[in-house]
């Protein structure tokens, strides 16, 4: 008998066939709250050239042909090659984060010249993403704002309240200004022309995740680094870490590098919890008490039960029955989810998907490659999920861009300026000689 018979024999006991086995197929999964999943090419072109304003509504077809000027319009204004066609790089250019203000039209809707008649423009942070410390988003937008003033006869001053020529908002989906945001990713943020009322304006999406362009910012509390950042990733006993962690600790506090390598430097903080300090409330920031009593029921962990507004809070003695003193959890960002349909909820780990259990973020399931995490035990029964940090959103650049179409400039076609459309990352100065002169045009030579 060959060697190889009783393979062939256990092959034909279980009805294989000699033809090569098929891969398996990803299973791609319609996640709750995920708009843009079924969206086939030419409908996301549609679509896209809508709202940006290459087209109109009635005017929409589905034929190539009566597309086709449009796009080359597209191309031509992106400063992609003029095909005309609906391509891989103009579909790479659709898929990319951007502004949501129309790349054609010139604010057609808004009354008045479009600038502002006075050089001190104030400007009011209505409110916060809990994505970034509060000192670094006010850091951010006064960055943003001195690019512009270092260029201009201009000056911003922030004051608090409604009154403000810029008022700055964080918001999701339909936020109140009949332009809705859209997600995670895609459209990151809008702002308005010089005006009256709401022109001026600028809103960011907060469901994206707002850093400076290389991953969450977490400050630090005690430890020896006075405060300094987390530095993911950063490296411990050699091995690398993107999130805080309790490795190394036995009381189980989480903490993290704030250099590249604590093993080199041994510069370390302790990460926001609720065994630290409290936020808000009426107990001067103290921590968390675990257990606590609430209405007779025994705590071990925040909770969100007695509010409406869904934020976690604990008592800062035994007894809230009895003491009536609390204060809210502060927000752990490096594990905190954004977009989905669970934003602002720590993923849960493991978690069960499609009958699997995950101890890490997966992007099994999903067509995008994102990393995602369930912010249940069960992602199966529950459907709760969420976005994993990543390198997100530089609210600096970001705010640079926004608040240059609050002063009244519109997109560039030159893909280096600041002033064009899509989302790109830089360490370097970001204004480009584009943006000064248009700047310039409009606050300096008139």
């Amino acid at each position: 008998m060959s060697p190889w018979q009783p393979l062939v024999l256990v092959l034909l006991a279980l009805g294989c066939s000699s033809a090569a086995p098929r891969r398996r197929q990803p299973t791609v999964v319609v996640f709750p709250g995920d708009l843009r999943t079924n969206l086939t090419d030419w409908q996301l072109a549609e679509e896209y050239l809508y709202r940006y304003g290459y087209t109109r509504v009635a005017e929409m077809r589905r034929d190539k042909p009566s597309l086709g000027q449009t796009l080359q319009l597209l191309q031509k204004r992106l400063s992609l090659p003029e095909t005309g066609e609906l391509d891989s790089a103009t579909l790479a250019a659709m898929r990319a984060p951007r502004c949501g203000v129309p790349d054609v039209g010139r604010f057609q809707t808004f009354e008045g010249d479009l600038k502002w008649h006075h050089h001190n423009i104030t400007y009011w942070v209505q409110n916060y993403s809990e994505d970034l410390p509060r000192d670094v988003t006010d850091d951010a937008f006064a960055r943003a704002f001195a690019l512009w003033s270092a260029v201009t006869p201009l000056t911003f001053t922030r004051v608090h309240g409604p009154h403000a020529d810029i008022v700055i908002q964080f918001g999701v989906r339909e936020h109140g200004d009949g332009y809705p945001f859209d997600g995670k990713d895609g459209l990151l943020a809008h702002a308005f022309p010089p005006g009256q009322g709401i022109q001026g304006d600028a809103h960011f999406d907060d469901e994206e995740l707002w850093t400076l362009g290389r991953g969450v910012v977490v400050a630090t509390h005690f430890g020896n680094a006075n405060g300094a950042p987390c530095h993911f990733p950063f490296t411990f006993e050699g091995r690398s870490y993107s999130s805080c962690t309790t490795d190394g600790r036995s009381d189980g506090m989480a903490w993290c590098g704030t250099t590249a390598s604590f093993d080199a430097d041994r510069q370390f903080g302790f990460c926001p919890s609720e065994r630290l300090y409290t936020q808000d409330g009426n107990a001067d920031g103290k921590p968390c008490v675990f257990p606590f009593t609430f209405e007779g029921r025994s705590y071990s962990a925040c909770t969100t039960d007695g509010r409406s507004d869904g934020y976690r809070w604990c008592a800062t003695t035994a007894s809230y029955d009895q003491d009536k003193l609390f204060g809210f959890c502060p927000t752990r960002v490096d594990s905190t989810v954004t977009g989905g349909n669970s934003a602002g909820e720590q993923c849960v780990f493991p978690f069960t998907f499609l009958g699997k259990e995950y101890s890490t973020c997966t992007r099994e399931g999903r067509s995008d490659g994102h990393l995602w995490c369930a912010t249940t035990s069960n992602f199966d029964i529950d459907k709760k999920w969420g976005f994993c940090p990543d390198k997100g959103y530089s609210l600096f650049l970001v705010a640079a861009h926004e608040f240059g179409h609050a002063l009244g400039l519109d997109h560039s076609s030159v893909p280096a300026a600041l002033m064009y459309p899509m989302y790109s990352f830089t360490e370097q100065p970001p204004l480009h000689e584009d943006d000064i002169k248009g700047i310039q045009h409009l606050y300096v030579y008139f």
